[in-house]
This record gives C-alpha cells, sequence and structure tokens, in this order.
C-alpha cells in the first residue's frame, strides 16, 4: 500500500527521536545514525520537489511552491509504490488555491508529537544559540517568516505558526492522527513507540520494539554523535542530542518567562495535560 505516513511536530518535540526508532525498526537496531535516511525534509525535500514538479523550486516563490506541493506529494506516492514517511515543521495547511499542503487522499496518517512549551523554549534557545527570550518570542509568532525572493535556501522554508498554532492545525485538521507526548514517550517507550510503530504501518512485536527502543537510548545516542557526528547538528560545536529527558526547564527558564508562555498558550496547554507550574497530567485524552 502506498501513501505517507507524516511525522508532525513543532520543532524540539521528539520528531528526529521518533525518526530514529522508527528508522531502526525498518534497518535494524544496530542500523548507525549516520545511515538515517533524510525522511524528505531540509535539502532532501528541495531535491525531491525538484524531481516530481515542473518546475524548480529555485524558480518559484514560497506560495507558488506551496501549490504545486499537493501535486508533488500525489506523483511521488504514485511513482514509489510504497509507503513514504515524512517529517514536517509545518502547521497543518491549505495553499492559497484552497489544497491542503500534505493532500488527505494520500496522507495514511500523521504521527503528531508535543511537548511542554517550558522544555521547548530551553531546548529550542540551545538548539539556535539564542537567548530564552528570543526563544519564547518565536514560538508566540504566528506570521510566515519572511524569505528573499532572490535567493531560495537550500531548505524549502516551513511556517511552523506560533507554538500553539502549529499544535491545534494538526489536532483541529483532516488527518487520521496517533497523538503523542514527549512526556508519555519518555515514561513508557516501548508502550507508546509501539502504538506509533502500529500508526505508521510497521508491522513488528514487543521485543522489536524494545530492542529498538534501547538502541536509541539518549546516551547511545549522545555516544555515536560524537564518535561520528549527525548530520541535523545545529552546529560543529553543539551537540543536537543535548538532554532528552523532560523538565530541563527547571532552574533555567525564570517566572516571568514561565508566565509568558502561560498566557501565550495556556488554552492550548490545558487541552494537552501541560499545566502553568510545568507539571503533565496523567493519564490524558486528547480533547
Amino acid at each position: 500500500m502506498s501513501g505517507i505516513v507524516l511525522i508532525a511536530s513543532y520543532p524540539k518535540s521528539g520528531n528526529t527521536w521518533t525518526r530514529i526508532v522508527f528508522e531502526k525498526l525498518r534497518k535494524g537496531s544496530a542500523a548507525p545514525l549516520t545511515d538515517l535516511s533524510k525522511h524528505l525534509h531540509g535539502g532532501p525535500l528541495r531535491r525531491t520537489f525538484d524531481d516530481f514538479s515542473p518546475v524548480n523550486a529555485a524558480e518559484l516563490s514560497p506560495e507558488e511552491i506551496d501549490d504545486f506541493f499537493p501535486d508533488v506529494y500525489r506523483r511521488m506516492t504514485e511513482e514509489t509504490g510504497e509507503t513514504i514517511i515524512v517529517k514536517t515543521h509545518n502547521a497543518a495547511r491549505r495553499n492559497r488555491t484552497g489544497e491542503w499542503l500534505y493532500p488527505p487522499d494520500v496522507v495514511t496518517g500523521v504521527v503528531y508529537l508535543t511537548r511542554h512549551p517550558f522544555d521547548v523554549a530551553v531546548s529550542s534557545a540551545h538548539h539556535l544559540d539564542e537567548t530564552l527570550v528570543q526563544a519564547v518570542d518565536v514560538m508566540a509568532q504566528d506570521g510566515r517568516p519572511n524569505v528573499s525572493l532572490d535567493h531560495l535556501p537550500e531548505r524549502i522554508p516551513q511556517w511552523f505558526r506560533s507554538w500553539s498554532g502549529n499544535v491545534t492545525s494538526w489536532l483541529d485538521g483532516p488527518y487520521r492522527l496517533a497523538v503523542a507526548r514527549y512526556e508519555d514517550l519518555y515514561a513508557s517507550p516501548v508502550t507508546e513507540f509501539a502504538r506509533l510503530a502500529n500508526a505508521a504501518g510497521f508491522a513488528c512485536d514487543e521485543s522489536q520494539i524494545s530492542d529498538v527502543v534501547a538502541a536509541a537510548r539518549f546516551d547511545r545516542l549522545q555516544q555515536e554523535e560524537r564518535e561520528f557526528g549527525f548530520r541535523e547538528s545545529p552546529a560543529p560545536s553543539r551537540a543536537f542530542f543535548r538532554a532528552g529527558r523532560p523538565g530541563t526547564w527547571e532552574g533555567v527558564l525564570d517566572h516571568d518567562l514561565q508566565a509568558r508562555i502561560v498566557a501565550d498558550h495556556g488554552a492550548v496547554m490545558e487541552r494537552l495535560g501541560y499545566g502553568a507550574d510545568g507539571s503533565v497530567t496523567s493519564p490524558w485524552t486528547i480533547r
């Protein structure tokens, strides 16, 4: 069966960890980071777009790129004839012609990942080498990023929207979702990844999931990154795999910034079971 399985999230919410688990399910638990498929994100997505579009992305504005995307994904699934896993930080949205960027007729499922916004702010600041204030500001911004029409970067521009906007766009969109909170993945990785793998169409048993989760422990990923590097690291001097545990905001994010995040995103935090004090409600169901 052909189609697209999306791994979607606001940045720094567990997307890469989930991709690694899925990739090790496909290639074996011993598959190294250097053997990771690029999952049609960043530069690989740009090259794939050019392969399946009648016009190269460099000749188009961001809006025109969006116009072509639905048919690019349709052609891609038709010609490959298999399930394709695609990473995205895009909000679920329509282009200016009214079509969903990721057409529901070829998207067989969406794994959507969330994380407490306190931790997202701290992780984003580290990843992008920016201040916590800058990270909190970006999380509240809903406007489309400015892109020069004179030079398209290697990565096709994405529109995350705000943290709240990204979350609600997927939860309230037209797709069949399997939603997972980062905190639950951390607490019960075998159970949660088994659920997500099933939603993504993987045929695997609990033993395979257990082996893969063990191989994708953060201490092992950190060791691999130190030894062999990781193509998605933000800079040679900063590690991609930083801590990997919930609650890294404690002692880092001051009360004023906590209050700003709650003011910006409190309604969606409550919907996800994320407390204004940094707590995470358990058990939890989507509301």
